[in-house]
């Protein structure tokens, strides 16, 4: 049974962390209503979902990365390669992530504690949902990554780190950022998962001593399970999202963040 529930938090996860529907959020209340173990409550557990989804997104853009390594190290010695875009990106990844880690290590109990409760996480889905919708409504999406500046990947950055609250979704408010500033749909959205990686990695080196602590007996075959499954989740999440926003644009995951919030009150109601 355990195997079967870490494979569903598995693609959960791949899911969600990659679609504006808050990864935080559904990780947060889905154990809640299954018979999971202790073992796939821990921190160690979500750290290896989070290594999942890290490798998901190293395969998808294996290129692009690549591309943006070699031209950030070429970059270091030579000026005429500071000039390309892929420095530039990698430079503005690099600044954008600043913010939600510095945020992250001051006052992520802090937040995590504040707006961890399920009424909350229901009022960022519907307000953040609502709010990513506006801004693909009324976004110009006439701008592509290529032209991205220092100052607009810095915004990006602290839209990310606003994302620490659960709910209000990581993906999801990054690409409202983008779009708000005049981004392409797919631009914004890849940006967003290229922001992902030091995000992601950073998070599972924060929890890799939980990892370590749960050694050997943290169940092998039920982690692996989950991990294959977080990444194979999160490849198809991004390839669907890449598609899907070019013709349907962002209107059904307002619908979706708005009902689950909805099923999130309605439950707690139905508890008291």
């Amino acid at each position: 049974m355990d195997i079967i529930n870490s494979i569903i938090l598995g693609i959960i996860q791949g899911l969600t962390e990659f679609l504006p529907v808050s990864s935080s959020a559904h990780l947060a209340l889905v154990p809640k209503f299954m018979n999971a173990s202790e073992l796939l409550g821990s921190l160690s557990f979500g750290a290896f979902l989070h290594g999942g989804t890290l490798l998901g997104v190293l395969i998808f853009y294996r290129k692009k990365i690549w591309a943006m390594l070699k031209s950030f190290f070429k970059g270091l010695g030579d000026s005429a390669e500071r000039k390309s875009s892929d420095f530039k990106l990698s430079i503005y990844i690099i600044i954008a992530t600043i913010p939600a880690v510095v945020l992250a290590l001051f006052f992520n109990d802090a937040i995590e504690g504040i707006f961890r409760s399920p009424l909350r996480i229901a009022l960022m889905l519907a307000v953040f949902g609502v709010v990513l919708y506006l801004a693909d409504l009324t976004g110009k999406k006439n701008k592509e990554n290529a032209s991205l500046t220092l100052w607009q990947a810095i915004i990006i950055g602290f839209a990310q780190a606003i994302a620490l609250m659960p709910g209000v979704s990581r993906s999801g408010i990054t690409m409202t950022a983008a779009l708000l500033m005049g981004f392409k749909k797919e631009d914004g959205a890849e940006f967003s998962f290229l922001l992902s990686v030091p995000a992601i990695a950073g998070a599972f080196v924060y929890e890799l001593p939980e990892i370590i602590k749960a050694g050997p007996d943290a169940g092998i075959a039920v982690i692996t399970a989950g991990f294959i499954a977080s990444a194979i989740a999160g490849m198809f999440a991004i390839k669907f999202l890449l598609s899907f926003i070019k013709k349907r644009g962002f209107m059904p995951f307002m619908i979706y963040r708005l009902a689950l919030a909805a099923a999130i009150i309605f439950l707690l109601n139905g508890m008291n």
